[in-house]
Parts: C-alpha cells; sequence; structure tokens
C-alpha cells in the first residue's frame, strides 16, 4: 500500500480572518489551485467585530501543550506524525492517516490540542479559526520535501 499523508494547516483564533490582506478563501475562491481572494477591508472589520474573544497567540507553554495534544491523538489513532511545527498563529502537522479524510484527521488532532489548552487555560474558549488547509502528499519524494519545510517554519513577528 502507498503511503498517504497529509499535510494539515490551520490557524489560531483570528488570526486570518475573512478578507484579510494576505487573501483569504471564500465561496467563490476554495477551489485548490486557484488565487485567494482579495484583501476587502469591510470584511476584515466586519469578522473582527463578530469575534467572540481575543485573537489567540500561542506562548511557549501553549505551544507545547497543544503539540503534547497532537501527539497524544496520533497514538491513540495509529497514525504515524511525520513532521509537527506549532507556531504561535498556527499549526502545520504532516500526518500518516490511512483509512480517514484529511478533514477528519485534522479535526481530531484540533480537539485533542484543544482538550491540552483548555485544561491550563479554561476561560478561552476559542483556540483555532473554522477549518483550516488540508493537502494530500502521496509519494515519498513529497512527503520528505513536506517534512523539511514544516520543520523549517520560523515566527518573526511579534504580536
Amino acid at each position: 500500500m502507498a503511503v498517504v499523508a497529509y499535510h494539515l494547516t490551520w490557524t489560531c483564533y483570528g488570526q486570518w480572518l475573512p478578507g484579510d490582506e494576505r487573501g483569504y478563501v471564500d465561496r467563490e475562491h476554495r477551489t485548490p489551485g486557484t488565487p485567494y481572494a482579495e484583501w476587502d477591508p469591510r470584511a476584515v472589520s466586519a469578522a473582527a467585530n463578530a469575534m467572540r474573544e481575543a485573537p489567540c497567540w500561542l506562548g511557549d507553554p501553549e505551544r507545547r501543550l497543544a503539540a503534547e495534544g497532537i501527539r497524544s491523538a496520533c497514538a491513540k489513532q495509529r497514525w504515524g506524525l511525520l513532521a509537527l511545527n506549532v507556531q504561535p498563529d498556527h499549526v502545520h502537522a504532516l500526518v500518516e492517516a490511512q483509512g480517514v479524510t484529511g478533514k477528519h484527521a485534522m479535526r481530531v488532532l484540533k480537539a485533542f490540542a484543544t482538550r491540552e489548552l483548555r485544561a491550563a487555560s479554561p476561560s478561552r474558549r476559542q483556540w483555532w479559526t473554522k477549518g483550516g488547509k488540508v493537502e494530500l502528499v502521496q509519494n515519498g519524494t513529497h512527503i520528505a520535501t513536506v517534512a523539511r519545510y514544516v520543520a523549517h517554519q520560523r515566527f518573526d513577528a511579534v504580536p
């Protein structure tokens, strides 16, 4: 059986709002390979006003807890965690998860990470944005390339 892995990426709550100047995904711009929707200041403002909590930034303790939850999820599901990088504003995970969709794998990883984070900070309710990006990775060379990409992510901005 060929190795199938998913490169999963999701952002922390409030870190990439609809209308964002970096581009964003909406109903008309969600097909893989198509460009993002363009910057829309009114959409950003509306999304910011609709937020229930302040944007989430993960400090080092929270990053460790999220990683611990993700590792625990992979162990419990018997999935191979090929690479993981929890940043202050987003998460990259490369997971070998046979027999499930990438969306399902992402939901499970987010749930386990959330459980760890809520145990330490029960007052915060929203840790992640809804959904995320799922990329199917099918061959060994591509898996190795994505694993290097995930491992070498750096965060330079200061919240």
